[in-house]
């Protein structure tokens, strides 16, 4: 079975990564520890097989049940609930929550002497840019997005699947954009058949292609899908068609 792209999240991270159907429950508890440094044995595991709907399954099975028994759905999302209240990141979590709160006041000296920051406590837990794979595992992901973005050209129909949904379109572009991430990597500038976007073609004020507003929208190549994909019919499932 080929991997699965999907979205982890928890109360302080957020990543997107690749799962294998084969992988045992246990193992997969294991390797989302080291992403939201949640304790295996305090997870709880919420499945959202829709990205538009808080609709959701709670896994339950032994460490040895595999991943397969879910029917994971590409980009999907997997969100990981600490049920140790008195755990490092639950209590980081209600420090968090509780500065938002008008009613909690935190003075100056207090903040600086807190040792369980968010940034801290991703240091201590080697997390996002501080893992020390952090940099091999962002060359491979540019690598592979060279790659299928050479597949890809202007004027190409394709699909955006992802926590917003499915999005359909057409490629205006492809290649790299300085004033997103100095050029650093590869981008799909996409014209979408519906408001969708979050631009009209241009960001910051560099102008890319020409689309009408929220039309227009740059993704990695990794989440672009091209393909024979004709615009959405919204009355494809009337039930006053025959």
């Amino acid at each position: 079975m080929a991997d699965v792209s999907v979205y982890v999240t928890s109360a302080l991270t957020s990543s997107e990564r690749r799962i294998s159907p084969q992988w045992e429950l246990g193992y997969l508890k294991q390797r989302l520890e080291l992403i939201t440094g949640v304790a295996a044995e305090d997870q709880q595991l919420q499945y959202f097989p829709e990205e538009d709907s808080q609709e959701h399954q709670t896994w339950i099975g032994d460490d040895s049940t595999t991943l397969a028994h879910f029917d994971i759905r590409p980009y999907s999302r997997i969100h990981v609930v600490d049920t140790n209240p008195d755990s490092e990141a639950a209590q980081l979590n209600e420090a968090a929550t509780n500065v938002d709160n008008p009613s909690y006041e935190m003075t100056d000296e207090e903040y600086a002497r807190r040792g369980d920051t968010v940034l801290e406590w991703k240091k201590k837990h080697q997390l996002g840019r501080f893992d020390p794979k952090f940099d091999e595992e962002t060359a491979r992901r540019n690598e592979e997005n060279v790659a299928k973005a050479s597949t890809m050209k202007a004027g190409d129909r394709c699909r955006v699947i992802n926590i917003e949904g499915e999005r359909r379109g057409t490629i205006r572009y492809v290649g790299r954009i300085e004033i997103l991430d100095e050029g650093k990597s590869m981008w799909v500038g996409i014209e979408f058949d519906e408001p969708v976007g979050k631009n009209d073609g241009s960001i910051g004020g560099t102008r890319v292609f020409q689309t009408r507003p929220k039309h227009g929208g740059f993704v990695r190549p990794s989440v672009v899908e091209v393909g024979d994909f004709p615009e959405l019919d919204p009355f494809a499932d009337s039930d006053e068609e025959l």
